[in-house]
């Protein structure tokens, strides 16, 4: 190999791991991820079968099911995988795919509940992650309050609370609710004007 082809070759391996080491890993949400589901991994018997699963046995499933199913490596930041992927993971799709159509009406790409990697772009031009985390946090809490069941689960609130962007002041940015359109009727002007405008706005 010449000397010419050794730095062609150090410098596609160096753009490589800078692009690797940008994207987000699930190695880093898994033990986020434990701490919320305890002994049982996070693992619905129901569904994946009636046995005690181990803990390597929980990752392999959390990384294909979800992380890898929802191209959740082609992120960039670590947060915004992080905050989609955990209500996924907490909450399933939804009816009609209501969890995946709230998160593309954060991004403003076509809301039809399958989460492209064209919408993963999208996401990732979006230079500030608190444009995508906050409002989605927001969105995690309306979702959980229109659960029959919401006042026996506590622990969902702290849960999706605890991916909310909180500056030292106490202020969030762009901390409000944007829904997907199968669930309001006019779009929330006010509320998307904020987004937009990257707007402080005191809790």
């Amino acid at each position: 190999m010449t000397q010419t082809q050794k730095k062609v070759l150090t410098t596609l391996l160096l753009a490589l791991s800078f692009q690797f080491s940008k994207a987000a890993s699930f190695e880093k949400y898994f033990a986020k991820l434990m701490k919320f589901e305890g002994n049982g991994y996070g693992i619905h018997q129901a569904v994946w079968g009636n046995k005690l699963f181990t803990k390597n046995e929980a990752y392999s499933i959390h990384k294909k099911f979800y992380w890898d199913k929802y191209h959740a490596d082609l992120f960039k930041s670590q947060a915004v995988a992080e905050v989609f992927i955990d209500h996924i993971i907490n909450a399933g799709e939804g009816k009609e795919s209501v969890n995946i159509k709230a998160f593309e009406a954060i991004l403003g790409v076509e809301q039809n509940g399958v989460l492209s990697r064209e919408d993963i772009k999208v996401a990732n031009r979006i230079s500030i992650p608190e444009k995508i985390i906050n409002p989605f946090v927001n969105y995690r809490l309306f979702y959980y309050q229109s659960r029959k069941n919401y006042h026996k689960y506590p622990g969902w609130t702290r849960r999706a609370k605890s991916f909310m962007i909180i500056d030292k002041d106490g202020c969030s940015l762009a901390d409000c609710l944007i829904l997907p359109k199968m669930l309001i009727k006019v779009e929330v002007n006010e509320c998307l004007e904020l987004f937009d405008d990257e707007l402080l706005v005191r809790k």
